[in-house]
């Protein structure tokens, strides 16, 4: 008979001695379509995942308190567990256990020194629930509908829980899922608990009173709708030490309005090291390359420094052979920032906004006609490059990179009348 390298694989891992703390051990499952014996991790050491249904302790109980979403300390000195071997854990305080974003288990006593996650079953019973415990499993459920709340397995001599596993069968909060305040949370279309938890003690609407707001757990549906992504964190170091070593480069439009030269795209340059910031108009984004291609010999030739490379996004106007034949001839490196990710490229996008917000506010002080959108951002560069200081550097761009202080005493407001003469 041949074996497969599957099968091979399959009896190599059944047959891996691996060493694992009391209390965690791999439980065998039957996989019903393949035949084939998997192992699934079964902790039920404080902090696992894995409860186990106590008849004999005080109360449900961990010593963990990472644990909780909402703790009360209350443990007196009296207050003590005793545990098998006669040593003796501090009760420290109560509180609640999230095990999903919907439900959580109420009544949970912090014990010191406590190593494992004990239920009590009484303490189950007193909720109107009943315990059955069989050769292979525990089912416990409801005494008015006999309706099945969770369910748990059996392990060598004790009987444990996974309420993270679906065949858990979960469908009550031990056992109060809808309460009061999350359930006028839900009604109220989901406006969040610490606004509803201020209409409440204030008494600022009606309908609201003696109702507890209390957020000791995630609405789940609150979570998967209203999640946001996390913000890029802000540099605190220099990635260039000289002008020309990295250029950001982005373009934007085209512009609802075209300019008094027919332009609708705009192509922003700005220098890593001193945030120097070059604009340039466009009718047409086809012609990046080769206005790239010009800007690029003019500025080493002015400042004395060779490119050595650019980063943009992966537009069209940039990834294409006229810009990548051009880098490889001059040996330098083009960055291109991954898709849907603009925060990789944000000093260049940042910029953007930073100009256009300026050249809006400056049309619409005068009312000056949005055709002039290319003389207001034309102006809001040039500001920009004289006025804001690097954020480490504490210097402007223009003296970075030219070397001497900018002198803003001929600036006039944009859109005054002026005359010729």
């Amino acid at each position: 008979m041949v074996e497969d390298k599957g099968s091979r694989r399959r009896r190599r891992l059944a047959y891996t001695p691996v060493e694992l703390p009391v209390g965690v051990e791999l439980k065998p499952s039957l996989d019903r379509y393949s035949a084939a014996v998997f192992f699934s991790f079964v902790n039920y050491r404080t902090g696992g995942s894995h409860w186990v249904l106590d008849s004999g302790c005080t109360q449900h109980m961990t010593g963990d308190r990472a644990m909780f979403t909402t703790f009360e300390e209350g443990g007196k000195e009296q207050e003590k567990v005793t545990f098998g071997d006669n040593s003796k854990g501090k009760v420290i305080g109560l509180g609640k256990i999230a095990i999903s974003n919907d439900l959580s288990i109420e009544n949970v006593s912090l014990v010191e020194s406590l190593n494992f996650n004990l239920l009590l079953v009484a303490q189950i019973c007193d909720l109107g629930l009943s315990c059955a415990f069989f050769l292979q499993e525990v089912i416990v459920s409801s005494f008015h509908d006999k309706s099945c709340v969770f369910k748990g397995f059996r392990y060598g001599n004790i009987y444990l829980v996974d309420f993270n596993y679906s065949e858990a069968n979960l469908k009550t909060c031990l056992v109060a899922k809808t309460s009061l305040g999350w359930l006028r949370h839900r009604r109220l279309a989901h406006v969040g608990m610490n606004q509803l938890s201020k209409l409440s003690k204030r008494d600022l609407v009606v309908g609201l009173k003696d109702v507890k707001f209390e957020k000791d757990k995630l609405c789940s549906a609150c979570q998967a709708s209203k999640q946001v992504a996390c913000s890029h964190p802000t540099k605190s170091i220099m990635s260039t030490s000289r002008p020309l070593e990295l250029l950001h480069m982005d373009l934007f439009g085209p512009t609802t309005y075209k300019s008094i030269g027919s332009n609708s795209h705009c192509l922003v340059i700005v220098d890593d090291y001193s945030r120097y910031t070059w604009v340039f108009f466009l009718h047409d984004k086809s012609i990046v390359a080769e206005l790239f291609k010009k800007f690029a010999k003019r500025a080493q030739n002015e400042f004395s420094c060779n490119l050595v490379k650019i980063r943009s996004d992966n537009g069209s106007e940039f990834k294409n052979t006229n810009i990548e034949d051009y880098c490889d001839d001059l040996g330098n490196k083009h960055e291109l920032s991954a898709t849907y990710s603009p925060q990789q490229n944000g000093v260049v996008e940042r910029k953007n906004r930073t100009l256009i917000e300026m050249a809006r506010t400056m049309l619409d002080e005068y009312g000056v006609s949005d055709s002039f959108w290319t003389e207001a951002i034309n102006t809001a560069c040039h500001a920009t490059n004289r006025l804001y200081l690097h954020r480490l550097l504490k210097k402007t761009s223009y003296e970075l990179i030219v070397g001497r202080k900018p002198n803003v005493a001929y600036f006039r407001v944009f859109g005054y009348k002026c005359y010729i003469y």
